[in-house]
């Protein structure tokens, strides 16, 4: 076969004939492999995965999808077709908060604009499904651009597609991550090309695939996504400079690169810059990371780390267990992370067969790809290693926590070694016996300690040494392992027989008995097999945890209770004991709370955060301060605060409006506002708490009487007409956010921030006209710079080459 090239291609002239073997290089030998087969297989495989879905009515929303995502979009898409515009804010959750800062899931991701024409839970299955199919076809793609034959990048793209990495995020609501996994080798393929040809439009693809990464709204994977690619264009432009030693046009290229990345970011800036600024001051996650003490920030970004038994759990998946629920005992996770909703399992194939690249002859790109797995594998292990006391200096890293999201670029190098792997192990098959006798031994020898480790693992002897050496599960997670164990053992051996069927295809290779093609359908089938085994279960999980009945999905008599009463004018906030997610808001309800992640901190703060069941019982004042009215139950409550109205509903007696005005203020400290607030001491019906002085000119009275009537409401804006004995503050209980302006009678009045997270303006005595608008100001510039890069880009990067092949194809002027 041709032998490729491991080093960066050489610059061409513009030439008709350097165009021509611009477009076939790298050189690749003829093919047998279909190349329809490809998308067809994969298509195929993902409805074998995925089939309760795309084949039956079941749905696949996951526990987060349940708890926020499926709001969010519902949110967005009803928004848009109620009001004709933009959503701005989202007044559903803990007291509002923005809907593009806060982050509400990929809302400017392509692929969203089918929200607009689909039901959202079928577009959420359909959406995961796609995502899978073309993580193998940008995996395949990816290959071929290195040179593979079509039949081995199939292999490469099959495994990554069908690998538990990807669909098992099914089950925990996974969306982002799974996108950016999906798109991961379509970035590698536009760094491989800028680097490689080094061509304007080249360039412009790459910055356009940066830029859909950052669409994608999960900014953790995409800056992983982004670490990888960076590096190969750097370890690609390396071997230019070792190959050729032009150290000028080398460093250029690499400015060219470097500079795409930056238009890329900026081409996605209303995604990214909006929410930077919000998670930096606002967000409640600021107090976990950038202002934490540096001993518990450290401890909440290695939160969900990996440890040893889910690292043993790449080659053995049944090794940790999960908590998806489809074994016959129940729950198995016995490890060390508070449970275990997903799968990092990346198949044992392209594992077993990637050593073969370290035998003989190795070239750079087997050294790149295995360092960057080892890389991803070390960062996914958080504090586990001293190494990730180094990654936290690098910018960036403090902000995030869950550090085994980075496990795509782990399972993305391991398909590759593996899909280059198979190819030298067929070429060796035939092409000498000297290098066959190389594959050969290696093969049965893996196979032969895979073997040896399983009758360890049956014996009892692997477990007792991992438990007396390396971890024994504490508590009831002993049980876990218990139940575990003949699934591990079982795991074992499934890897030593499919160990054993690899090392026997390659065995009929090497004899004769069938050519490469079949080879590779044989590896194929068994890889999909054990990556299948695996990533079933946590489909078959979510789709078991979505009742068709489900008052989410279709409604209940008491959503129709609040949706009267907000018919009927009034405005509140209702509260779940217990749990409950975002059941009241995905139907237009507000909550006290509900889930969210990135929530404003001092609201999050005021309300309890996570012991929020526990401060509505022993403080119900929270329930006042928040405009708190009803209280829904599955459990009976008996307080004289409360009046029971329905079955597990229960109103508040006296709960403060969500507008009205006080005349008194008092001034203290950020730190003890909350505290304050909730006190018995304080009368929050007169007094506002304000964290600094009134602004000159403004002098509310002391005993200030007043009424506040709803005029227009709507989530980006709203009208009120207040009438006040005397000078006054309006007081409005929804969070304070400097994007919100208002004037009262036309005036622009300063909006200021009172009890703790609240908003309180300025009202003069009579009666007035007083509007709150949002005021996207801060998305405008973001927004503009989007629309314009994104332009450009697409120009340069679709434009150019389209134009370059109608021009080549147009037939030359007879003379």
């Amino acid at each position: 076969m041709p032998k490729r090239r491991d080093t960066v291609a050489k610059p061409v002239r513009k030439t008709a004939a350097s165009a021509e073997s611009r477009r076939t290089a790298p050189p690749r030998p003829p093919m047998g492999f279909p190349g329809w087969a490809v998308p067809l297989i994969y298509a195929l495989v993902c409805v074998i995965i995925f089939r309760e879905f795309v084949l039956g009515p079941d749905l696949v929303l996951g526990t987060d999808t349940q708890a926020l995502s499926y709001f969010a979009r519902n949110f967005y898409t009803t928004f848009v077709r109620n009001f004709g515009s933009f959503p701005l804010w989202d007044p559903l959750l803990f007291g509002g908060l923005p809907f593009v800062d806060g982050m509400h899931g990929d809302i400017f991701y392509p692929p969203s604009l089918a929200l607009f024409f689909m039901d959202t839970a079928q577009y959420w299955g359909w959406k995961m499904v796609l995502h899978v199919f073309l993580a193998g076809i940008f995996t395949y793609l990816w290959l071929r651009e290195l040179g593979l034959r079509r039949e081995t990048a199939f292999f490469g793209g099959l495994v990554y597609l069908a690998g538990p990495q990807l669909a098992s995020l099914l089950y925990p609501g996974g969306d982002g991550k799974l996108f950016v996994s999906a798109l991961a080798p379509l970035a590698f393929l536009l760094t491989e090309r800028a680097v490689s040809r080094r061509r304007v439009f080249d360039y412009a693809l790459f910055a356009l695939g940066v830029a859909l990464l950052v669409f994608t709204s999960h900014m953790q994977a995409a800056y992983f996504a982004i670490w990888g690619v960076s590096l190969y264009a750097i370890f690609r432009l390396a071997q230019w400079w070792i190959a050729e030693k032009k150290t000028g046009p080398v460093l250029a290229h690499f400015a060219a690169f470097a500079l795409a990345g930056v238009v890329g970011v900026g081409a996605a800036a209303v995604q990214f810059f909006p929410p930077l600024g919000y998670l930096r001051t606002y967000s409640h996650r600021t107090e976990r990371t950038l202002t934490a003490e540096k001993q518990d920030a450290y401890a909440y970004s290695t939160t969900w780390s990996l440890h040893p038994e889910e690292i043993a759990s790449l080659v053995v998946p049944e090794f940790v267990g999960d908590n998806a629920g489809q074994s016959a005992a129940g729950s198995t996770y016995w490890g060390r992370n508070q449970g275990k909703l997903n799968h990092e399992y990346a198949g044992f194939l392209p594992l077993m067969l990637a050593p073969l690249l370290l035998l003989r002859r190795r070239s750079g790109r087997t050294w790149f790809f295995l360092a960057l797995s080892v890389l991803a594998l070390l960062y996914a292990l958080g504090a586990n290693t001293p190494a990730f006391r180094l990654f936290y200096l690098i910018p960036g890293v403090r902000l995030f926590r869950a550090p085994s999201i980075i496990i795509f670029l782990y399972a993305l190098s391991i398909a590759t070694l593996g899909a280059f792997a198979l190819e030298r192990a067929l070429d060796w098959a035939r092409s000498s016996p000297e290098e066959a006798r190389v594959v050969r031994r290696y093969l049965w020898t893996a196979t032969g300690v895979v073997g040896v480790f399983a009758i360890l693992a049956s014996s009892g002897a692997l477990m007792a040494f991992w438990q007396n050496v390396i971890y024994a599960p504490p508590g009831d997670k002993r049980g876990f392992l218990t139940t575990n164990l003949p699934l591990l053992t079982n795991g074992f051996w499934f890897v030593f027989v499919f160990a054993l069927a690899a090392a026997g295809t390659w065995e009929g290779v090497a004899r004769g008995k069938f050519g490469p093609i079949v080879a590779v359908a044989l590896i194929s089938c068994i890889a999909v097999l054990d990556e299948v085994r695996v990533s079933r279960p946590f489909v078959r999980a979510t789709a078991s945890i979505n009742d068709p009945n489900d008052p989410m999905l279709r409604g209940h008599p008491l959503i129709d209770f609040f949706k009267e009463r907000q018919q009927g004018g009034e405005v509140f906030r209702a509260a779940i004991f217990g749990g409950g997610g975002n059941l009241f808001a995905v139907h237009g309800i507000e909550q006290l709370a509900g889930h969210h992640g990135n929530e404003i901190g001092r609201y999050r703060e005021l309300v309890g955060g996570d012991r929020l069941d526990n401060l509505i019982l022993s403080q119900f004042r929270l329930m006042d301060v928040t405009n708190t009215t009803y209280l829904y139950s599955g459990v009976a409550l008996t307080a004289p605060e409360l009046v029971q109205i329905a079955p597990g509903l229960y109103q508040k007696r006296d709960a403060l409006p969500r507008a009205y005005v006080v005349g008194a203020t008092e001034v203290i400290a950020d730190s003890l506002a909350a505290g304050r607030l909730l006190g018995g001491q304080f009368d929050y019906r007169t007094t506002a708490l304000l964290p600094e002085p009134l602004p000159a000119g403004v002098m509310p009275q002391a005993g200030a009487q007043g009424t506040v009537e709803w005029v227009e409401r709507t989530p980006n804006a709203f009208r009120l007409r207040v009438q006040s004995d005397r000078p006054a503050l309006l007081m409005v209980l929804d969070n304070y956010y400097p994007m919100w302006r208002a004037t009262v009678d036309g005036n622009p009045v300063d909006i200021l921030r009172a009890n703790y997270t609240f908003r309180a303006i300025p009202v003069p005595a009579g009666q007035h006209d007083v509007q709150f608008r949002y005021d996207p100001s801060n998305l405008r510039t973001p927004a503009i710079v989007s629309a314009l890069l994104l332009t450009i880009l697409g120009i340069l990067g679709l434009g150019l080459p389209l134009l370059a092949r109608v021009k080549a194809r147009r037939p030359a002027p007879v003379a």
